[in-house]
């Protein structure tokens, strides 16, 4: 990552200066706070309390009014506001509070002679005993004000570590301790000297420690001319307060807060502006959608409710993007950061459910009684007001699971083409790039699928890319070229497809023949290489339109070099244009001018390499007879098959490709022929005298040696079935059906399939 594009994390250290840092709008609030504190006359004491949630701001808005007071003390000389910083959570856990508190007093209230002194002494006397230095440095550390250090810093070796309330007890008990506390109440009180005492993050105290420091407030803490400005959450102190008698929270801290004030709501429009600010990289270009909307209603408001919730969530988007940028939706990935940081329950079912939401493993064929149980336990982990808002985010992120998950409220969702395409976190991919927090590498990159669509224009680089994948498998032994043909055919399935370009399909034509002779015995819910790639091709055509897709086609063909290939793309076209038989209809993409140029270079390669021997090379024949039948006439093709078959096991085995049909997931396949060949290119008898004589080759396969069997036993029952005067037809209806008479196209192909 360059420098100019690393992200700095926020930090939730309290903001000072009023006049510059106010992004939270607490400066008019402080400087109210600030004109009170300075026209407040106090003479037996006050104490007021600051109320707002953790990770408000209300230590910054404390500094903001110290900064006021700062200001006035500045242009106003005979009117000065001394300020006590005491920090009683630094030493919270030594018992020390007391001690601590003196010792501030000590440094500040001065003079460092007199009553005072008097009182510290007083105090060292009655706490005699030893301190060790890590409470002596805490103290000092956390008491002091002035850079410069003070005498009175010295003074608290030898004390001794008591309980807070036997320290206020006895203190009270003490009559020289009395006498010398009520001198230096009078001496305060005659002095006219203001001092402010602010008690930051009271909540960040234990609960013993929140109550000690309150009843010392209260008590031994309350001086003439001494304002308190305590800051804490409201809730926790109630809470805290309640554990120590029967009086009930909010009573007893309304006997010693005497003034309650309410930190400022910050409106949620200057919170996600802010966030906005924080995440501008992120979120710069992404779509304005309803989807989108939705995600900001019912996620992105409801968790956003203070500075500190921004500083996670930024911080955590600054963390995850760099890891996975341009593999995952930019929206997605704010939405999913903003269930595992609020929404922590839905967010780890949906760690915890991948099978079932992609109907993997165990749901591959499950029925709606276990879907539903699984939705049940997702919902009874997110019981009460939020549970229907957390359920919309998660439809809208998981469009497919909207029904299931009972949302009333949807927009109506996306398709699985579209979710993929912007490689959501509802996808495959995506999900697996989120949680993994790198590509899956199950998975094909979406800066790779980007880059052979809108930047490469080379189509040299672009089959290199191809041929990279061609033997390659995931994890899952899925073949990896099916899983990049897929990512292709999404993008130009979408709405908004993109602009194909002729160098992606030359490139296609380039490695077409090695990707449709690639086996592929997938789960019968995948599609071939094969499959793909023809599918790939229509896709392309049907974004160039009727008028160039030919255009486009021809210039393909006029620089392939594979006639397996081309007749197997010249077919697909062909039985759009109702030339071929095809058991259902396609619409039209180029014209039947167009197709008819499409034959007249691909016959003229299929003779020329018929002349040079290259053609027996081919995957397969079906596709490449049946082009060069309707080209030239059958006598050629058939002459053809007729003189390879007899001379060739292994063009015999490619030949019976075609003809035969074969159970999906069988290992070994078990190969079936069910129909007549078409008698126009197949000599029956020769094809059966073929099998029969290349059964026992050392040339061939375990594979092609199934296909001949399988070719021997089905000529044997056509042929005895014509001498009775009887046709075969019908097929098992579980079997992967590729006959000539239905679509004549070789297995793991399909006329029928969706495209």
């Amino acid at each position: 990552m360059t420098s100019d594009k690393k992200h700095v994390f926020g930090d939730d250290l309290p903001k000072e200066n009023p006049w510059q840092d106010d992004r939270l709008g607490y400066a008019p609030f402080a400087k109210r706070i600030s004109r009170v504190l300075i026209d407040l006359a106090a003479p037996n004491g006050y104490v007021i309390g600051l109320h707002g949630q953790w990770g408000s701001g209300k230590s910054t808005a404390i500094n903001f009014i110290l900064a006021y007071l700062k200001k006035h003390n500045a242009e106003n000389e005979d009117d000065q506001i001394s300020h006590i910083d005491f920090r009683p959570w630094i030493v919270s856990g030594h018992q020390d509070l007391i001690v601590a508190f003196f010792k501030i007093l000590s440094e500040n209230l001065g003079p460092k002679e007199g009553t005072f002194a008097r009182l510290w002494k007083w105090l060292v006397h009655f706490l005699h005993g030893k301190t060790d230095n890590l409470v002596d440095a805490a103290a000092t550390v956390a008491l002091s004000v002035d850079p410069t250090g003070g005498t009175a810093s010295q003074l608290a070796q030898g004390l001794a570590k008591k309980s807070i309330n036997a320290l206020i007890r006895k203190f009270l008990e003490e009559p020289s301790l009395q006498a010398a506390y009520q001198s230096l109440k009078e001496q305060l009180g005659r002095s006219n000297r203001r001092f402010v005492v602010t008690i930051d993050d009271i909540d960040r105290l234990n609960d013993d420690d929140v109550r000690a420091i309150m009843q010392m407030v209260k008590s031994i803490g309350r001086l003439p001319n001494v304002v308190y400005l305590l800051s804490y959450d409201r809730e926790i102190i109630w809470a805290a307060l309640d554990q120590t008698t029967n009086r009930p929270g909010p009573r007893f801290a309304e006997k010693i807060v005497q003034q309650e004030i309410e930190l400022p709501k910050i409106s949620q429009n200057a919170l996600l502006t802010l966030l906005d600010e924080e995440i501008a990289f992120l979120l710069q270009d992404t779509p304005d959608s309803i989807r989108w909307q939705f995600i900001i209603r019912d996620g992105i408001r409801r968790w956003i409710q203070s500075p500190r919730d921004i500083i996670r969530t930024a911080n955590a988007i600054k963390f995850a993007w760099p890891a996975i940028e341009g593999e995952l939706d930019r929206q997605d990935l704010l939405a999913m950061e903003g269930l595992r940081l609020f929404d922590a329950a839905a967010f780890y079912w949906l760690r915890d459910n991948r099978d079932f939401i992609f109907n993997d493993g165990r749901f591959i064929l499950a029925d709606d009684e276990l879907k539903n149980e699984a939705i049940e336990i997702l919902k009874r982990r997110i019981v009460g007001d939020v549970s229907p808002q957390i359920l919309r985010i998660l439809s809208v992120l998981f469009p497919h699971l909207e029904k299931l998950l009972g949302d009333k409220n949807s927009f109506g969702g996306e398709t699985d083409i579209e979710v993929a395409k912007r490689r959501g976190i509802g996808s495959e991919a995506g999900y697996d790039t989120y949680f993994g927090l790198h590509p899956s590498p199950d998975a094909i990159s979406n800066s790779l699928v980007t880059t052979l669509i809108e930047r490469e224009n080379n189509s040299t680089n672009i089959e290199k890319v191809f041929r990279t994948y061609l033997f390659k498998k995931n994890s899952r032994h899925e073949l990896m070229i099916s899983k990049l043909l897929e990512e292709l055919r999404v993008q130009f399935r979408s709405r908004n497809p993109p602009q194909p370009t002729q160098a992606l399909l030359d490139a296609i034509f380039s490695v077409g023949e090695d990707i449709i002779k690639m086996e592929s015995d997938g789960n019968m819910f995948e599609l071939s290489p094969r499959a793909q790639v023809g599918f790939l091709v229509r896709n392309l055509l049907e974004q160039w339109g009727l008028e160039q897709a030919g255009r486009h086609l021809i210039e393909a063909f006029g620089s392939a070099t594979s006639p397996a290939f081309m007749a197997d793309i010249y077919a697909d076209r062909g039985r759009e244009l109702n030339i071929f038989a095809a058991q259902s209809k396609e619409a039209l993409v180029i014209t039947s001018n167009d197709f008819e140029q499409l034959g007249q270079i691909l016959i003229s390669k299929i003779e020329a390499a018929e002349a040079d021997g290259t053609l027996a090379q081919a995957p397969f024949y079906f596709d490449i007879v049946r082009a060069w039948g309707q080209l030239r006439g059958n006598d050629a093709p058939r002459a053809w098959l007729s003189k390879g078959m007899t001379e060739n096991a292994i063009f015999t085995a490619k030949t019976a490709i075609g003809l035969v049909s074969y159970s999906i997931g069988e290992t070994p396949r078990r190969y079936t022929m069910r129909e007549q060949p078409p008698n126009e290119f197949y000599d029956l008898s020769i094809l059966f005298e073929a099998a029969k004589k290349h059964l026992t080759s050392s040339e061939i396969t375990e594979d092609q040696a199934n296909l001949l069997k399988a070719i021997v036993k089905g000529t044997t029952k056509i042929l005895t079935q014509i001498n009775e005067g009887h046709t075969a037809d019908g097929q098992s209806s579980n079997q992967q059906a590729l006959t000539p008479s239905s679509a004549s196209v070789p297995p793991s192909r399909s006329p029928d399939m969706p495209q």
